[in-house]
């Protein structure tokens, strides 16, 4: 029975009888793997092959399969290297070709936002002309009473309800085309975005100006 004694991770202190012969066999096995080369030549192989009794023709054939399987394995290597690198230029390309079309639509959706506010602000503007003209032509309907009867005040009424028809017309107009950018794409969606109106009333749909 083996009484080897182990002190930690370090060797034995002591070796019993029993255990020489699987130690220097071990140790053995160690020196010829260390002795052994990384690589074999085709002579070395042939002649193991003898010590085999295998004939040196099919060595050979094993040799040439080998070389031939080695190449292979070669030329796919490579194959997929240049796949790799295929992919990795498709990638940067499509990298860049998607921060080109991100700046593009940043900078068409600037101009559309520009264009849309713009025209909102015509907008804004002739609304509140359209209301000056409404005023003014309330301010004269309450006077009436107080001007004189006749072809002059009703001259002066007529042309306070046309200046209002006229400005509401070109309201309607402004109002119109806003509509029909914010319609469209993709107008449209940088409306949503940036929190512009979708469609603006015409003058029909307007109580209060």
């Amino acid at each position: 029975m083996s009484t080897t004694t182990r002190t930690g991770g370090g060797p034995p202190k002591d070796v019993a009888y029993d255990d020489v012969n699987e130690l220097i066999a071990t140790a053995t096995r160690l020196m010829q793997k260390d002795a052994a080369p990384d690589t074999l030549t085709p002579d070395d192989v042939r002649k193991i092959g003898e010590e085999l009794d295998i004939p040196a023709r099919y060595v050979d054939q094993a040799l040439e399969a080998l070389s031939r399987r080695r190449e292979e394995q070669a030329r796919e290597a490579q194959a997929k290297e240049r796949l790799a690198r295929l992919r990795r230029v498709q990638l940067r390309r499509a990298a860049w070709v998607g921060a080109g079309v991100v700046g593009l639509l940043a900078v068409s959706g600037l101009f559309v936002r520009n264009g849309l506010t713009s025209t909102l602000a015509d907008v804004a503007r002739q609304r509140a002309q359209v209301r000056n003209v409404v005023e003014r032509r309330e301010s004269l309907h309450a006077r009436k009473d107080t001007l004189t009867p006749g072809l002059a005040r009703d001259a002066e009424l007529a042309g306070a309800d046309n200046r209002v028809a006229i400005e509401q017309r070109r309201y309607d107009e402004r109002a119109a085309d806003y509509n029909a950018s914010a319609a469209s794409f993709p107008s449209g969606w940088v409306a949503r975005l940036t929190g512009l109106p979708p469609v603006l009333p015409l003058s029909s749909e307007v109580s209060t100006w």
